[in-house]
């Protein structure tokens, strides 16, 4: 399943790209991508939740920080921006996320 993550966030890249495409092709793509997603979560993967999120070092992994400012004003770090999305698996944490936080 690890191996399968950089095909997934190729395919998320791949999405992102699509906007200019001809629209029975970004269909096509979006439709097997969502396929490819349904049969990974079906196995027990899930996405680990980021943006506004307290920082949890169990499952976030920080590479840049925010100084002098709060995720919506909280006393804790807060997730403001993700680099990389992480995944559990079966409730194992698989990848940490690559996040931005603040606070």
């Amino acid at each position: 399943m690890e191996q399968l993550l950089p095909v997934l966030d190729n395919f998320e890249l791949a999405l992102l790209s699509l906007d200019e495409a001809d629209e029975k092709v970004r269909k096509g793509v979006e439709l097997v991508y969502a396929d490819f997603l349904s049969v990974l979560e079906r196995a027990g993967l899930e996405r680990i939740a980021t943006d506004g999120e307290r920082f949890d070092p169990e499952v976030h992994e920080a590479v840049a920080h925010e100084a002098g400012a709060h995720g919506g004003g909280a006393d804790h770090p807060t997730v403001i921006e993700t680099m990389r999305e992480g995944y559990r698996l079966k409730g194992r944490v698989l990848r940490p996320a690559m996040v931005k936080v603040a606070g």
